[in-house]
């Protein structure tokens, strides 16, 4: 009886991944990505970041590998004549991007993204910090069906909160708090494939010492050209990223407020 069970199990197993994998029907899916990212500061000014990240789909139609650094500038002086304490823009950043889709139906993609960007923060409400990334990017993808090189260009806006969990702050350095970002994407010139419109994720972090933190989002992302037959798609992502973040050269962080900011991505 039990073996007669397990056996019926294991055929509906099967049966389903490999009804998954003759669908490409992903309007409404979830996804799972999970990303190491490590920073190296080169001194007070700068440095250098990046993350290597995975990425699956159910119904698992493709797996996607991608590789992404970024060069990174603090800006700590504004010009004179505005005599301002801080500086409008917090910082400057210059990145590439290495994206490779495994397809299980159709062809495999390749993206190679050059980015350019800036953060600032807004007036904080109720000591809650906004940060702002505006960031424009250059898109050169090819799906590997004989076709050639797609060149594309978006904008993307995101603004981003980190709310202090007050009851589980066990200290300076080390708690609980709860990141929350929207992401919009303006698309100038489309790609073939993986036109985001939006997206809006919700988390959960935890700062482990001065130079590792984890965090965990739910996130809705409304995505166009997710597949060769979907003109858009609903994915609910669930996403854990790990920060190594390493120790910061030069001046130390003074007060909560600017540990706060700094958590902040």
């Amino acid at each position: 009886m039990v073996r007669s069970i397990l056996i019926s199990l294991i055929f509906l197993c099967i049966a389903d991944l490999m009804a998954q994998r003759e669908s490409e029907d992903i309007s409404l899916n979830n996804q799972f990505w999970i990303d190491y990212n490590r920073r190296y500061h080169l001194d007070e000014q700068k440095s250098i970041s990046g993350f290597v990240g995975y990425r699956t789909i159910n119904p698992h139609i493709f797996d996607k590998i991608l590789l992404v650094p970024t060069y990174n500038i603090l800006h700590t002086r504004s010009p004179e004549f505005l005599n301002l304490k801080k500086p409008l823009i917090n910082s400057f950043h210059l990145g590439t991007g290495l994206y490779y889709t495994s397809s299980y139906r159709g062809a495999d993609n390749f993206e190679f993204r050059l980015m350019q960007g800036f953060k600032f923060f807004l007036p904080s409400i109720k000591s809650i910090p906004l940060k702002n990334y505006v960031r424009m990017e250059e898109r050169l993808q090819k799906t590997f069906n004989g076709s050639g090189w797609n060149t594309a260009f978006r904008f993307r806006y995101r603004i981003s909160t980190i709310i202090e969990w007050k009851k589980h702050l066990l200290s300076f350095n080390k708690g609980m708090y709860i990141p929350f970002n929207i992401e919009i994407f303006f698309n100038i010139k489309k790609a073939d494939r993986f036109n985001d419109v939006i997206r809006i994720s919700p988390g959960i972090g935890y700062k482990i010492n001065n130079e590792w933190k984890a965090e965990f989002y739910a996130s809705y992302n409304h995505s166009n050209n997710t597949s060769p037959v979907n003109n858009s798609s609903d994915d609910f992502v669930f996403r854990l990223r790990l920060y190594h973040i390493g120790k910061k050269k030069g001046k130390a962080v003074e007060n909560r407020e600017e540990e706060i900011k700094e958590l902040i991505e």
